[in-house]
């Protein structure tokens, strides 16, 4: 009996020691499969992550072969995209190091890993750099793609000094940034930052010429000059449209004050002739006084007058020297009242014979007189009399071309042989 339960017993605990083996033997398979499943997983991140593999040629893809500029269809959302694809696998990485494995593998594949994570950092950076850098300027041509690089695109309209400095910033401070890649985003941002600076001092110079939208009358030639210089080298067709219209502006003001300089000037120089003649008048008469005094004694102001004025204006002695008036108001072509007339009473000479000559004047009493050049024939045609409008014209432009003439006293002999001839 005792030798059958001892039996048993071996029995059991052979089934015992055989299930337990069995156990242990499954654990033991099941560890090795899984260190194997990791050691390829790793073996596969590794080589996708090392040169030429997929993953690495992926994030190669978004630059140029020296790594400088980006490619041209970069898209944000491819890296994004890849950013996603190394996050997994660095996660991988983390469940396989709880698998008894090589560390050796384990850190090759870390750093592959983690030096693409840094080049898409990189080219992310790079990308946001760029995309603001052509915000800068007017839509439509960006002024860098890939390795296209246009340093002299127009900028925009709304384009601050702040917005470039916070984008120089941004570059001066990745040290990472350099090769050409950098030097071509430091030549676009000269240009913008030279176009905003040629904007602010234009807008500074018509400050100083314009009260609101309105030119100062102190405006000179000078600033126009400055001002249209200046907005020649205006990129933007927009802002150079809007300039110039104020150029424009500055134009007519500039143009209607040297007409009215002009005029001053005109004026000025008629009354420095007016006082030319009243002096030489007065030297002439206080060297003649005497003379005239013993010759022209007994004839009257306007009788002396009217010889020296044709002696003056015609020079030659007539057969007869007639005189008429002309009341104010009385027509200067006395065939046709519908022109002009005389604003004041004048004097009209003339010779017996028309050849003679004619002269029609008012006096200023002081050495001078106003000669209206009325000619002493009206030939102006049949269909021109028929013509309001050209008689009224031809008529003004007398009383605009009258002449301020000084008298000369002359020879008192003359003066007395003209006067003897007046009728």
């Amino acid at each position: 009996m005792k030798k059958k339960v001892l039996g048993i017993s071996v029995g059991i605990a052979l089934v015992a020691i055989l299930i337990i083996g069995l156990i242990v033997f499954q654990k033991q398979a099941n560890e090795k499969k899984k260190i194997e499943t990791a050691q390829t997983e790793l073996a596969k991140i590794e080589k996708d992550t090392a040169k030429d593999g997929v993953t690495y040629k992926k994030v190669a893809s978004l630059s140029d072969k020296e790594e400088d500029f980006l490619s041209k269809e970069i898209k944000l959302e491819t890296i994004q995209e890849y950013k996603k694809e190394l996050q997994k696998k660095q996660e991988k990485i983390v469940k396989i190091k709880e698998v008894q494995t090589s560390e050796a593998k384990i850190k090759a594949a870390e750093k592959n890993v983690q030096q693409l994570q840094e080049k898409l950092i990189l080219v992310n950076e790079k990308l946001a750099i760029q995309t603001d850098v052509n915000r800068f300027f007017i839509t439509g041509e960006k002024a860098i793609q890939g390795n296209e690089v246009k340093d002299q695109l127009p900028i925009s309209a709304n384009l601050t000094k702040d917005r470039i400095s916070k984008v120089t910033e941004l570059v001066e401070k990745n040290e990472q940034f350099k090769g050409k890649w950098k030097e071509a985003i430091n030549s676009i941002i000269k240009n913008a930052n030279s176009q905003v600076e040629q904007i602010d001092q234009i807008n500074k110079l018509l400050n100083d010429v314009f009260e609101g939208n309105v030119p100062k009358t102190s405006v000179k030639q000078s600033d126009y000059d400055t001002l249209s210089k200046e907005i020649e080298k205006v990129k933007n067709n927009d802002l150079k449209t809007t300039f110039n219209a104020k150029l424009v502006l500055l134009k007519a003001v500039i143009d209607a004050s040297n007409q009215l300089d002009a005029l001053t000037r005109q004026k000025e120089a008629a009354e420095q002739e007016v006082a030319k003649a009243v002096e030489k008048a007065k030297a002439q008469a206080t060297q003649q006084s005497s003379e005239q005094d013993k010759l022209l004694a007994g004839y009257s102001d306007d009788q002396i007058e009217y010889a020296r004025v044709w002696l003056t204006m015609i020079g030659v002695k007539p057969t007869e020297l007639r005189v008429r008036k002309e009341s104010a108001g009385s027509p200067i072509n006395p065939y046709d009242v519908g022109g002009a007339t005389y604003p004041a009473e004048v004097t009209v000479l003339y010779g017996a014979i028309s050849a003679e000559g004619q002269i029609v004047y008012t006096s200023n009493h002081n050495g001078t007189i106003n000669v209206y050049p009325v000619p002493s024939h009206w030939q102006i045609g049949a269909e021109n009399a028929k013509n309001p409008e050209f008689v009224r014209k031809m008529t003004q432009d007398i009383l605009d071309n009258v002449k301020v003439v000084s008298v000369d006293v002359g020879n008192p002999k003359d003066v007395k042989s003209l006067i003897e001839l007046q009728k």
